[in-house]
């Protein structure tokens, strides 16, 4: 019988195959407890060489029967060289994508009794292997029903592992599977987030987080994700409370999260407290520019004030259309909620003052920058995103009539822990943002210090650490910030305490020398 011999931590790039060492494997299985004894049946969807096969089939309770699906051929042939030669039971692999198969048709079964599938699945996205020519994709469709704008920008961009759960979930229902696969964080969050929308027969689930630097050297948070597939007819039955662990061998779960009308709560514990305020925003939450060419558009200026670009290019363009400009990072560099407002260092170029507004104007009206945009075209030209197509040259998007709101309250999606700024006009002109950061526009410094003030208050930043993930790429986003209840955090906040906060976020704000 052929052994699995584990190398160095590689990403194979074509298929998205992270190789799973044997003592994870290892650690997994102990994980979920005698195999052989709960499942006499087990499937590993994306097998590769056969890792987690080897390690069923040397378990001290081996299930009855194994199946495996692998696109490689190398790969199919090791793991199909590696069942064969099992004498504890009976194996077959199926050489091709886990997509071209229907799970319930096209596997056989000489074992009856529950089914456990188990492994570990590609790590990388679908316009990643798109991007590589790869054959490892499921069949184009808008799975998860989109808003048009969404389906064609990153919303649409999932991982692969993803439409495998999905797969799997839909397919072996009949099943009343359990399904117990190594993935990121992300990916079992979104699962369970679209379990609760969608009618998925899922009766129970838990995670248990791995140390992918150690096992993959990969900076990517990843766990063990178990779903226990229901009854069937059993729709949409996600529990509440779904336990985590903070490592495999833990027998208690450090935490849990949780599903509320298909919106996550990263500590459901914590949440209670804070519930009334998980609500809808009375005021829309706005994203700051989208132009993929900041090379071009983002400008810095130079001792003498003059601009310049990225290449360190003088760039001498009309003022009324350059804006100061604040980026996520740089909202994470303030001082706190009521701390100093920084001068903006940067400025960024706006074309347009809302999405799809003919840009040829700016011939007549910008000659100079007209000239600039023209002679840096390539850069433009370069831009991948769908979103651009068809779109006046030199498009952006975030862009409309709240962008140029003198006040504006504003949060760096990209900050683990929730603070939210108030930000006024930098040298009389109105501060822009780039698509890392959300704000609230406000009409006048009143307004905004107001709305900074309920913002800022402990159970708005109760409410936004027990509904957000730090370990996310983006921790703070629109959907999360559009949860925020203003009036039921304003009916049950320290009132006193709210005027203060407001009153010195107007005092900042209408400080000349900040401004």
């Amino acid at each position: 019988m052929e052994r699995v011999e584990w190398g160095a931590s590689r990403l194979s790039r074509d298929l998205g195959d992270f190789p799973t060492p044997p003592a994870l494997v290892a650690e997994v299985l102990q994980r979920l407890g005698p195999i052989g004894s709960q499942w006499p049946r087990v499937l590993e969807p994306t097998c590769g060489r056969g890792a987690f096969l080897q390690g069923l089939i040397e378990a001290d309770s081996p299930p009855r029967e194994i199946r495996g699906v692998e696109l490689q051929p190398s790969h199919f042939e090791a793991a199909q060289s590696l069942l064969k030669g099992w004498r504890g039971g009976t194996g077959q692999v199926i050489q091709g994508s886990v997509f071209a198969l229907d799970l319930a048709r096209d596997l056989t079964w000489a074992e009856e009794g529950p089914l456990l599938v188990v492994g570990n699945p590609p790590w990388v996205t679908n316009s990643e292997l798109g991007s590589l020519g790869s054959d490892n994709l499921p069949r184009k469709s808008n799975v998860k029903r989109l808003r048009g704008i969404d389906a064609c920008t990153g919303a649409s961009n999932f991982d692969i592992a993803e439409a495998i759960w999905l797969k799997l979930i839909r397919e072996l229902a009949p099943e009343e599977a359990t399904i117990a696969l190594l993935c990121k964080t992300s990916v079992a969050r979104r699962i369970l987030r679209f379990a609760s929308r969608a009618p998925l027969p899922i009766a129970d689930a838990s995670l248990y987080r791995l140390d992918a630097r150690r096992w993959f050297r990969a900076s990517v948070d990843a766990c063990l994700f178990r779903l226990q597939l229901a009854p069937s007819g059993a729709y949409g039955a996600v529990s509440a409370r779904i336990p985590w662990f903070a490592d495999l061998g833990d027998a208690q779960p450090a935490g849990a999260i949780g599903v509320k009308e298909g919106k996550l709560i990263s500590n459901f514990d914590a949440y209670q407290a804070v519930a009334h305020a998980d609500g809808q925003c009375s005021l829309t939450w706005r994203q700051g520019l989208k132009h993929d060419a900041a090379p071009v558009m983002e400008l810095t200026s130079d001792p003498s004030g003059s601009l310049r670009n990225r290449s360190g290019d003088l760039v001498d363009v009309e003022s009324a259309w350059v804006y100061p400009l604040f980026k996520g990072a740089d909202l994470l560099k303030f001082k706190g909620g009521e701390g100093e407002l920084a001068r903006a260092s940067r400025s960024v170029v706006v074309t347009q003052e809302r999405v799809g507004q003919e840009t040829a104007r700016l011939e007549r009206a910008a000659p100079l920058l007209w000239a600039y945009l023209t002679r840096n075209a390539s850069v433009f030209h370069r831009r991948k995103s769908s979103i651009y197509q068809g779109r006046p040259p030199f498009s952006i998007f975030g862009v409309g009539p709240y962008s140029f709101a003198p006040f504006k309250v504003a949060i760096s999606g990209l900050g683990k822990v929730p603070r939210f700024e108030v930000v006024g006009p930098v040298g009389g002109r109105p501060v822009m943002f780039d698509d890392t950061c959300y704000f609230l526009p406000c009409r006048t410094a009143m307004q905004a210090a107001l709305v900074g003030a309920v913002l800022n208050d402990p159970v708005t930043l109760e409410l936004l650490g027990a509904i957000s993930f730090p370990d996310a790429k983006r921790p703070m986003t629109k959907s999360i910030l559009s949860r925020v209840d203003l009036g039921a955090i304003v009916r049950r906040a320290d009132h006193a305490r709210l005027l203060e906060r407001a009153e010195a976020y107007l005092a900042m704000i209408s400080d000349p020398s900040l401004c």
